[in-house]
């Protein structure tokens, strides 16, 4: 649950402006990891800690993950101010307010994928093919054969902890494509994990998917 400032500042720029134009959606896990011999999970109260150094951002965001991860409490609730927290003592600390598992995402990266759309598919000859036909074609694209489409890519890493063990038990990278919002991002990247994680086998089944709330309209915000 370490808390890396400066590397999640150096993307709140660029990742609030893929939000404000995102509109479409689309999530692939990149890649995932589970410690050998993975079993069931089974925590009695997990954290949940997204990284960020917008504090109403954190909030609405682990909102979310605490509604779609079984048994979760929000960390803004027991730590409101992580820039005051000692590092070496977080782990006791948790512990003795009765956390055995935390979950944890940040993001990574925000870039942008260029498309190249070819236009012109090529001639055709046909009895019915008129002029009138070829002149509204021709124009279309006189001098530019191809266009350009930007996607917006999101890179999500989601980590889940043993702290009764103190070590990582599963781990994701996640792409998603134009999020449209923080909430939907979350909600997306989390049925993608639940999924994983129930073909892992350490989980039994999903959580069912929340209904919008409060949050999702503060994190549309963002």
């Amino acid at each position: 649950m370490r808390i890396n400032s400066k590397r999640v500042l150096l993307t709140a720029l660029p990742f609030a402006l893929a939000l404000a134009t995102g509109c479409w959606r689309r999530t692939e896990l990149a890649a995932t990891w589970h410690e050998p011999n993975a079993t069931l999970l089974n925590f009695n109260r997990t954290v949940a800690v997204f990284v960020t150094t917008d504090e109403s951002l954190r909030r609405a965001s682990e909102d979310q993950l605490a509604a779609v991860f079984p048994n979760t409490i929000p960390s803004y609730r027991i730590l409101p101010n992580v820039a005051n927290i000692d590092k070496g003592t977080i782990l006791q600390e948790l512990r003795k307010q009765g956390f055995d598992g935390a979950i944890s995402m940040r993001v990574t990266n925000v870039s942008q994928q260029l498309t190249y759309n070819a236009a012109y598919g090529g001639p055709y000859w046909g009895g019915a093919y008129g002029f009138a036909g070829y002149w509204d074609n021709a124009w279309a694209y006189p001098y530019n054969p191809y266009y350009v489409t930007t996607t917006q890519i999101v890179s999500v890493e989601t980590n889940v902890y043993s702290l009764a063990q103190d070590k990582l038990v599963f781990a994701a990278l996640s792409q998603t494509s134009d999020p449209a919002n923080v909430g939907k991002l979350v909600r997306s990247v989390m049925r993608h994990i639940n999924e994983q994680l129930r073909k892992d086998g350490m989980i039994v089944m999903s959580p069912a998917p929340s209904l919008p709330s409060e949050a999702d309209a503060e994190v549309a915000r963002h």
